[in-house]
């Protein structure tokens, strides 16, 4: 079982710079899966997608660009990190104890992202909410026994 880091890119045009600056840093081209889209899929559908997974109001380019890169060590970790940073990256997740050729599918990797997020919110603690006094009232009594 491997590590994974998957990261979400604005454009498939940059899948070949992406790639290079992997193979530089020393990862080989079975190291990594890029998920390129063959049939267009519209702005708004990956747009309210991302939305839903991520919870935030990014607005993705028409031929958005996800890869996964398999990671073995902290060192990788860190190169795989930097390469995403240097390139933009929009969003990154971190999968651990990941079969590779499950990581091929990118569906499968949405379903965990979506369970992780779930339990997230599911274990959160218990917050408790306090409520305005209004002090003391004129039936307390000051010194008076009954």
């Amino acid at each position: 079982m491997a590590s994974i880091i998957t990261g979400l890119f604005r454009s498939q045009s940059q899948s070949k710079k992406i790639s290079e600056d992997l193979e530089n840093a020393g990862f080989d081209n079975s190291d990594y899966i890029m998920y390129l889209h063959e049939e267009p899929v519209s702005r708004d559908l990956k747009t309210s997608l991302w939305q839903f997974f991520f919870k935030d109001d990014t607005t993705l380019e028409d031929e958005s660009l996800a890869i996964s890169v398999k990671v073995n060590d902290p060192t990788l970790k860190e190169k795989a990190l930097k390469i995403f940073s240097e390139n933009n990256v929009i969003h990154y997740n971190f999968f651990e104890n990941i079969k590779f050729r499950d990581a091929m599918s990118l569906d499968y990797l949405k379903r965990i992202a979506t369970l992780r997020a779930k339990s997230q919110i599911f274990s959160s603690h218990e917050m408790k909410h306090h409520t305005q006094h209004n002090g003391m009232n004129s039936e307390v009594l000051f010194g008076k026994g009954e």
